[in-house]
């Protein structure tokens, strides 16, 4: 495809006065066209994903991107790149075309099996950290720690926590095979396979052993089947219903985790829940009927309650 410097001048005339014909098919115009597809479908970071499929496409890095504007891209790239733009036009998120997304720094592989993973989930792993330096300082040298992430979809939040916390022992449990599937691969990218286990299980029969963790940290299902008309078109269509849903008001796997919490904490050991930005209230009063003391719940950058976390006494 070639664009005219004049549209006065016919493409004969062109080629009788040697006037150069530019190329349309160069990578910044691709991307520009791009992003004014994903604009008109609605994409709320039209330039921004337009990038991230460019590079998907040509395997350059941002800065490549930029160096490698002005050329024009191969034909079998700009077939590729019109399929990834028209398939994120259609709706499917951006994470599923490109086969991973971003999470605390770290790139998490993830399917149509697992969560995407949220920004807001980020909150849960800061607030694990600062306790989990907290609970080193309290042990001898030397000494393991041990964790369980219960419904662990991809792996992101014991994963990361694993990275940025190598003397800690972790189990990652998830009901469904083909997600942890996908944790076993990124326990892999991010080299933290040798201290984790993974688990299939039920998080309403977690086999965990009595009085052998120091933390447990959940993001479970909690979102009510009466609330699906609140949860996007997009994430209905995509993402697993069972990481989504869960029964008596949203609150039945958050109940879960904090019964295998009082049964496998050690005493003193601390439960971390992300739970909806309406539940902050019914999952403090989970944790304090259950025997947790500090019951305190921390907000998201929306101001919306989000994690709910305690200290188990007994």
């Amino acid at each position: 495809m070639y664009r005219l410097l004049s549209p006065a001048l016919s493409p004969a005339a062109i080629l009788l006065y040697g006037i150069p014909m530019l190329p349309t098919d160069t990578l910044d115009m691709l991307m520009q066209q791009a992003a004014a597809r994903l604009r008109a479908a609605g994409d709320d970071s039209p330039h921004v994903c337009a990038r991230a499929l460019a590079q998907a496409v040509t395997g350059l890095d941002r800065t490549g991107l930029i160096l490698a504007g002005p050329r024009p891209l191969t034909p079998e790239q700009v077939t590729r790149l019109d399929e990834v733009v028209a398939r994120r036009c259609a709706g499917e998120p951006l994470a599923h075309i490109l086969g991973q997304k971003e999470f605390f720094g770290r790139d998490f592989a993830v399917t149509t099996d697992t969560l995407i993973p949220r920004p807001e989930t980020e909150l849960l792993v800061e607030l694990a950290l600062r306790y989990m330096q907290e609970a080193e300082a309290h042990l001898a040298s030397g000494a393991s720690l041990h964790l369980a992430d219960l419904g662990t979809g991809s792996g992101c939040i014991g994963i990361t926590l694993l990275c940025e916390r190598p003397r800690w022992q972790g189990l990652l449990l998830d009901i469904s095979p083909a997600a942890l599937a996908v944790t076993r691969r990124n326990a892999q990218r991010h080299d933290v396979a040798h201290c984790l286990r993974c688990v299939l299980a039920d998080m309403e029969h977690a086999p965990l052993a009595r009085r052998s963790l120091h933390l447990l940290v959940s993001n479970p299902p909690y979102i009510s089947p009466a609330e699906r008309h609140e949860v996007m078109e997009d994430v209905l269509r995509h993402e697993p219903h069972s990481a989504l849903f869960s029964p008596a008001d949203g609150l039945a796997h958050l109940r879960a985790a904090c019964r295998a919490a009082t049964a496998s904490l050690v005493p003193g050991g601390h439960l971390l829940l992300e739970h909806g930005w309406r539940q902050g209230e019914a999952v403090r009063h989970i944790l304090t009927r259950s025997g947790f003391v500090n019951v305190t719940t921390h907000t998201d950058l929306a101001g919306h309650e989000r994690c709910t976390q305690g200290r188990l006494l007994r």
